[in-house]
């Protein structure tokens, strides 16, 4: 018996929170030291430590100092103004387009393949799934933060995909066009591509609209 189900299926990216780039701030001492018969006043010194002031003679010296307590580290993701230990350019992805595989007809028992090209964005499938056209699209992101710094980007090779009717199918494979070693150019960008190949069996046999979500983690390396 020939049996035929309609399958739509695309998985949008999620972008995690921004990780913020922490920098030491050095400190430094300060002292005053007062001389003579009458009151020495000594300078000011900033920094972290104390100011001290000696008096030689017959007077006495006054010694001013500030000491600048270290406002500890930089919280992540979201740093309180003002704190010089935080970089205040956070690294940043955007989603501008999420990975679709247009429209596909389940035939037979529907275990098959649809392979979304990384470098074409030709899908091709495999088994018991046909192309019903439909633009098929790979996703794409756009990295922001500090020029020229490195970075590292995390995302799963496997998610699951699902349609509220109870459908279900897998996105394996899950490939990025980031080098070993990503690094954002000089005014502070990076746009990657990413795609992976789409699974169905006997779980996927009610077709449907298949949706998934692809969390991806950005942060300085």
């Amino acid at each position: 018996m020939f049996r035929a189900a309609l399958l739509a299926a695309s998985a949008c990216a999620l972008a995690l929170a921004p990780v913020w780039q922490a920098s030491a701030k050095p400190g430094g001492n300060g002292s005053g030291n007062g001389n003579g018969a009458s009151n020495g006043n000594g300078g000011v010194g900033n920094g972290n430590g104390n100011g001290n002031g000696n008096g030689n003679g017959g007077g006495n010296g006054n010694g001013g100092g500030n000491g600048n307590s270290d406002p500890g580290a930089c919280t992540k993701p979201n740093p309180p103004p003002g704190n010089p230990n935080c970089n205040q350019t956070p690294v940043a992805l955007t989603v501008q387009t999420d990975i679709d595989f247009g429209r596909l007809v389940l035939v037979g028992d529907g275990i098959g393949r649809v392979v979304l090209d990384l470098g074409t964005g030709n899908k091709v499938t495999f088994g018991g799934i046909d192309d019903l056209g439909g633009f098929a699209i790979k996703g794409k992101a756009l990295v922001t933060g500090a020029p020229n710094r490195v970075i590292r980007i995390d995302m799963p090779t496997t998610i699951t995909m699902a349609d509220p009717a109870g459908s279900q199918a897998e996105l394996r494979e899950i490939v990025s066009s980031l080098s070993a070693l990503p690094l954002l150019d000089g005014n502070g960008e990076l746009t990657f591509e990413f795609t992976g190949t789409l699974y169905t069996d006997s779980a996927t046999a009610l077709g449907g609209m298949l949706r998934g979500r692809i969390p991806i983690t950005v942060q300085y390396d």
